[in-house]
């Protein structure tokens, strides 16, 4: 039977015919660029025996404008009357989506937009000798939507928390200064003068370090955001604690409060720093998941990472 198939079209119909199946479109992962998503996909080889894939190309679409081109695979093996599975990964930008909402009326408040992967696989099938036909080309095509988002984080309003005067004298004190010395070193820091670098050594004593997270989706597709774990670092490795004064997941824009307490005995060379406005900057880092709520089909918290150096001279000393 095999010898005396001569094309494509004979094998087909003793055979059957090979086909590519597409099983789904999932959310990869998400920066603040836009969306990678994986498009997982299954080749099914009815002939009896191997081949591979000569290349796969496709196209991803937004109505009729092509927004990116796309290859992959060759040389993927396909045993006889096999299959071979293997997924293909495509970014679409958070600029690029706002662009087509906001291209006409129809779509100028739409929560996600119609995209669809259209492409080939090409068989290479020179290893059946005996065939006319050495390749074969397998249309695939599969329509998902993309929420029209685009996530903002960003850090306003850093500030020191400045114990009061009687405080710093009496901690200054308790660590071993005089009386006089204490007094005069308290009123540098209140008043916004220089310390030394050594001035909280052998002092015990609490700052508030406090900051405003900013969480923005400049879309509209509805979301859900959920802060996960977050820390301040600098070069010397972390520094604090974070408390974050959130309960519940965001779902709208919203400014996030955001402390870290600073203990002399720990990290009174890093207060020093920030009262002097002088050193290396603190980062902040955030992990995070991201839930488009209309979407179920997608991931729930979907993992999104955010790092934000916090620029010494914008911190501002508060009483």
């Amino acid at each position: 039977m095999i010898l005396a198939a001569s094309s494509c079209q004979t094998m087909n119909r003793v055979f059957g015919s090979p086909e590519v199946s597409l099983k789904g479109i999932s959310i990869k992962s998400i920066d603040f660029e836009g969306i990678t998503f994986n498009a997982d996909y299954e080749i099914t080889n009815p002939y009896p025996l191997g081949c591979s894939v000569k290349g796969l190309d496709a196209d991803v679409i937004y109505e009729t404008k092509k927004l990116t081109s796309l290859s992959a695979d060759k040389g993927l093996k396909i045993a006889a009357r096999g299959k071979a599975a293997n997924s293909l990964s495509f970014k679409i930008p958070y600029d690029t989506v706002i662009s087509f909402a906001n291209g006409s009326s129809s779509t100028k408040n739409k929560k996600a937009l119609p995209f669809t992967i259209d492409g080939n696989v090409t068989l290479d099938l020179s290893a059946i000798t005996f065939l006319d036909d050495q390749s074969i080309s397998i249309p695939f095509k599969k329509d998902f939507e993309v929420p029209v988002f685009k996530p903002s984080l960003s850090v306003s309003n850093p500030q020191l928390k400045m114990p009061s005067l009687t405080e710093l004298k009496d901690s200054f004190v308790k660590g071993g200064m005089g009386l006089t010395k204490a007094v005069s070193v308290a009123n540098a820091i209140i008043s916004g003068g220089s310390v030394s670098d050594a001035v909280f050594d052998g002092v015990n004593l609490n700052f508030d370090f406090s900051f405003n997270l900013d969480v923005k989706n400049e879309g509209s597709a509805p979301w859900k955001y959920k802060i996960e774990n977050c820390a301040l670092k600098t070069q010397g490795g972390p520094l604090a604690n974070l408390s974050v004064n959130t309960n519940s997941a965001i779902t709208s824009n919203c400014s996030v409060p955001v402390k870290a307490t600073l203990n002399t005995v720990q990290t009174g060379k890093f207060i020093v720093q920030l009262l002097n406005k002088k050193g290396s900057n603190p980062m902040f880092e955030l992990s995070s998941g991201l839930t488009f709520t209309e979407l179920p089909s997608y991931a729930q918290n979907i993992p999104l990472s955010y790092q934000k150096e916090i620029p010494l001279s914008n911190v501002k000393n508060a009483k």
